[in-house]
């Protein structure tokens, strides 16, 4: 598509404008390339028959990733189905919904769009217990199709003096006259791009004793890179008198109150002297040029694999003003579309350097100093990854294939933790 034609255009520019290493980065294998690929995002919430969970699921395609053609009657349309199906431990279907949706837009430019997007929304009644949701999207336009697969777990909590839902986080909230949620856009990946404004985050309550007060703590930690600790940035409890045993919990945060880029939330409910809690991890593109010298300097690390070495130790050596300058600068030289405010070329380096951290990282290193980060960093997300995690006579490992790139990688972790090595026959396969 001509736009991303542009974008990845730019990418080859700034190959050409930075270190060597800046070759290998190279389009998303995923994203923008035929399939229509989601972002998916699910959240668990109780029912109020105190007997199930409600899963909500949903998926997002960018226009980009789904196929327009030409409309009989005016504009483009576009045809797609997405199928949601839950597992449970055993491997059985427990339900299954397949939504298709038809969409048509009136311009040639807007099928091009990443911003654009449209959102399916899914939900289930479960009972407690152990599962797998598939979610997988097709084409009908091309018959190609995308698929993504979650585990998870729910516990029982009726039993409970008082219990907790997981995390959603959102970017837009409408409210009714009585300030219940009846409409919201999701954060997907738990990773987002705010510069200023609110973001909210949304979970669902259970109470043994409605009109009894519960105390809400919101706990917000960063994370200094030098020694991976944990440090308090600010915390803050509300206090609410439950009108029925199960309820939804909406807090408000202004962006300007979180100045680095990963963050650890913990929410915890009180009742009495009973206590539960839930966490969640959640981090922010490097929208913003990063405000403390930690910040920064991890951002100038992360950009290791498209910056020389001198260059790197030059501005890691600076004072923060000057990395500032620095940072804003080369993210400024390198935009793709400098009338907007987003770039594009930045949003999706950082965009697979959060991937990565998300998971790859292990008990020692952070994702993206990890080979298999190193590789989709570089290279973007492959084609397809062929995984073997039990073999008798072998150690776990996994193959990457780029079909584009004529590039495939074997990682195999040797020590049986999630510690995936590029095996040394693929290392030339890397700088070829």
């Amino acid at each position: 598509m001509a736009s991303l034609r542009l974008f990845f255009s730019s990418l080859l520019l700034f190959a050409l404008t930075s270190s060597s290493f800046a070759q290998y980065l190279e389009t998303s294998q995923q994203s923008g390339v035929g399939l229509p690929f989601f972002e998916l995002a699910y959240q668990n919430r109780f029912d109020p028959d105190l007997q199930h969970h409600r899963l909500l699921v949903m998926a997002r395609h960018l226009y980009d990733d789904l196929t327009f053609i030409k409309s009989d009657t005016s504009g483009f349309d576009t045809q797609f189905e997405i199928l949601f199906a839950v597992y449970d431990k055993k491997g059985n279907v427990v339900t299954s919904h397949t939504i298709n949706r038809k969409l048509n837009v009136p311009d040639f430019e807007m099928t091009n769009s990443r911003e654009l997007s449209i959102i399916i929304r899914d939900e289930f009644e479960l009972s407690p217990g152990e599962y797998t949701l598939l979610a997988k999207s097709t084409d009908l336009i091309t018959n190609k199709s995308a698929k993504r697969k979650v585990k998870f777990t729910l516990k029982k909590f009726s039993d409970k003096p008082v219990a907790v839902g997981s995390i959603l986080f959102l970017q837009e909230v409408k409210l009714d006259s009585n300030n219940n949620v009846v409409d919201f856009t999701p954060t997907f990946g738990n990773n987002f791009n705010v510069k200023k404004g609110a973001f909210y985050i949304y979970f669902d309550v259970f109470t043994l004793k409605p009109g009894e007060p519960l105390e809400i703590h919101y706990v917000f930690k960063g994370e200094k890179a030098r020694r991976k600790k944990k440090v308090l940035e600010f915390d803050t409890t509300v206090v609410v008198v439950p009108k029925q045993q199960v309820f939804s919990q909406l807090f408000k945060l202004e962006r300007n109150r979180l100045k680095r880029n990963k963050y650890f939330l913990t929410v915890e409910v009180i009742s009495g002297k009973k206590k539960v809690s839930t966490e969640q991890k959640f981090s922010f593109f490097w929208s913003l040029v990063p405000s403390t010298v930690e910040d920064i300097n991890l951002a100038l690390k992360q950009m290791s694999y498209i910056l020389s070495a001198d260059t790197l130790d030059k501005y890691l050596k600076a004072p923060l003003e000057v990395k500032q300058a620095f940072f804003k600068r080369f993210w400024k030289e390198r935009d793709p579309d400098p009338t907007t405010s987003k770039n594009e070329l930045k949003d999706e380096y950082f965009k697979r350097v959060n991937y990565a951290n998300t998971h790859f990282s292990t008990m020692t290193q952070d994702g993206w100093l990890t080979d298999r980060g190193r590789i989709l960093i570089k290279f973007g997300f492959p084609d397809d990854i062929e995984r073997h995690p039990f073999e008798i006579d072998s150690p776990p490992y996994e193959i990457w294939q780029y079909y584009a790139l004529r590039k495939t990688f074997l990682f195999v972790d040797y020590t049986g933790f999630g510690d995936y090595r590029l095996d040394p026959r693929f290392i030339d396969m890397e700088y070829q």
